[in-house]
């Protein structure tokens, strides 16, 4: 009887160590260890965190070692945020061009009308050169003056530049220096002004809406006046007035008149105000 009971014993001390080993053991290259339970392949597992989605690291691997998606860096698709190409330029410059090397070329045509933006200011100009279609040259609006100096209609100019898409699908060419005669214009950053600008003063303005203003992307971005004043309305604004401000609607407008800035050229002297308030029907309507 007593060799029976040593035996059990052994017995029953054998299968609990046998246990605990397959409980503390894992397989090789599972990143649990012996008490946290595993992680789910697509997600963050109860008691440890998840390697295929939603984390920056990689098993074994010490904090600030960032897994890589691609080509791209730490935040590619699975890992937390949209991607960013890496090594491959970014975007950021002005129309949202490419940082980095960009061919230049030069075209010499004819001078056709001065054109500007949607506020009139003076930023670019139609050119034929040969037999081609007239193409559209932009330059910043702090040059308007110094081109408008050098170049009218039927001028022979020469434009160093590069083309890219605009946002509406054309071509234009930008202009990065222009030469007509004797004159050189040369894109350079706009010069600090003599004298800090004025502190533009609130204006009140009534009148009825005639029309409506489109901007270049296709929305509106503003009211034109029975005065023939034209309010600037951000377009989600715009959005928000479409059962309000429909045309023939009376509405008071406190805002800021917009003044051309330090180089540039309103084309069409025209009374732009940056809306504030709006009063329609009685009712008073901030705008952000």
């Amino acid at each position: 009887m007593k060799t029976n009971l040593i035996a059990a014993s052994l017995l029953l001390a054998a299968l609990t160590a046998a246990q605990a080993q397959t409980t503390t053991t894992t397989p090789p290259g599972n990143p649990a260890v012996a008490g946290q339970a595993v992680p789910a392949a697509d997600g963050p597992g109860t008691g440890a965190r998840g390697f295929a989605k939603g984390n920056g690291r990689a098993p074994g691997k010490h904090k600030g070692d960032r897994m890589r998606d691609g080509f791209g860096p730490q935040g590619g698709p699975g890992q937390g945020g949209p991607g960013r190409p890496g090594g491959m330029g970014r975007k950021g410059g002005p129309g949202g061009r490419d940082h980095g090397l960009t061919s230049l070329s030069t075209v010499t045509g004819t001078v056709g009308e001065l054109t500007g933006n949607d506020d009139f200011i003076l930023n670019g100009f139609t050119l034929s050169v040969n037999s081609a279609p007239a193409m559209t040259v932009q330059f910043p609006a702090h040059l308007g003056q110094q081109v408008q100096k050098a170049v009218k209609a039927g001028s022979t100019v020469s434009v160093t530049g590069f083309s890219d898409m605009g946002p509406d699908g054309t071509t234009r060419f930008h202009m990065t220096s222009l030469t007509a005669g004797k004159t050189t214009v040369l894109d350079a950053p706009p010069a600090m002004p003599a004298s800090p600008p004025p502190t533009p003063a609130l204006t009140t303005t009534t009148g009825k809406i005639t029309d409506y203003k489109v901007g270049r992307d296709g929305r509106v971005n503003g009211l034109v006046l029975s005065d023939n004043s034209i309010v600037r309305i951000p377009p989600h604004v715009a959005y928000q007035l479409t059962n309000l401000a429909k045309k023939g609607t009376d509405v008071t407008v406190q805002g800021y008149a917009k003044t051309p800035g330090e180089g540039q050229v309103q084309l069409q002297k025209v009374n732009i105000l940056r809306a504030s308030v709006l009063t329609i029907n009685g009712q008073q309507y901030l705008v952000r």
